[in-house]
């Protein structure tokens, strides 16, 4: 390999490399952004199925490897938290909500649109508590929080 080609191929990775860090610090410093519009877009969802809950601020991200992938919100008005995730099931993310109790315990597994609360009740039992018992190794990392 002549230098010509090895500073072409060093200016290609250096260009790659780059946009990753681009993409990296831009998704980093968003994430504030993305679980305020997270928040309302859950409210508005309870609004229009008149459900009385509300969430009322993001609690924080902890590492992705002690955390499934979503976001811990409080509760108004309650000592639950709940926890907003996508489960993914035959290549369908299904978006819900897991209202977990101060000791930990999934209380209730929302479904947070229509199609998802058509094909919560369509999925197996077993991925369903696989999903919730994720949650609740989440919280009891979290202290319940």
């Amino acid at each position: 390999m002549n230098a010509p080609e090895l500073k072409d191929r060093a200016v290609f990775l250096a260009w790659i490399a780059g946009f990753l860090l681009a993409g990296i610090l831009l998704w980093s410093l968003t994430q504030s952004l993305q679980a305020r519009s997270l928040l309302r877009a859950v409210n508005k969802v309870f609004v229009s199925t008149e459900d009385t809950r509300r969430l009322s601020a993001p609690l924080g991200r902890r590492p992705i490897n002690a955390n499934p992938m979503g976001v811990w919100y409080s509760v108004l008005g309650s000592a639950a938290n709940m926890f907003v995730f996508a489960i993914m099931w035959d290549g369908i993310l299904i978006p819900c909500g897991a209202l977990v109790s101060p000791e930990g315990k999934v209380e209730e597994l929302l479904p947070l649109t229509e199609y998802a609360r058509r094909l919560l009740d369509q999925l197996p039992e077993s991925v369903v508590q696989m999903y919730v018992r994720r949650v609740e190794a989440a919280a009891a990392g979290r202290g319940g929080q």
